[in-house]
């Protein structure tokens, strides 16, 4: 503990409870029903089709349609207070 509290007062060194700066990946873990997994993939699949690859990764999906929440979330936080109210 000693040695921690001195490597903080040298000078250059962040202040204790700083926020560091991420460089990697943040992972999460999803749980979805069978019906939402599959609706999912079989969005993933016709979207393949319509870009004219051979498969859309869900990774892919998942991140573009975060990228479209956080830009439009209007339609995502209705659907989520008529989740709520079911």
């Amino acid at each position: 503990m000693a040695a921690a509290a001195a490597s903080r007062a040298e000078p250059g060194v962040r202040a204790a409870g700083g926020t560091a700066i991420r460089s990697k990946p943040v992972r999460i873990t999803l749980d979805l029903s069978p019906e939402l997994y599959r609706q999912l993939t079989l969005w993933a699949h016709s979207a393949a089709i319509e870009l004219d690859v051979p498969r859309l990764a869900l990774a892919d999906a998942v991140r573009a349609m975060i990228r479209v929440t956080t830009e439009s979330p209007d339609e995502v936080l209705e659907r989520l207070r008529r989740d709520r109210d079911l």
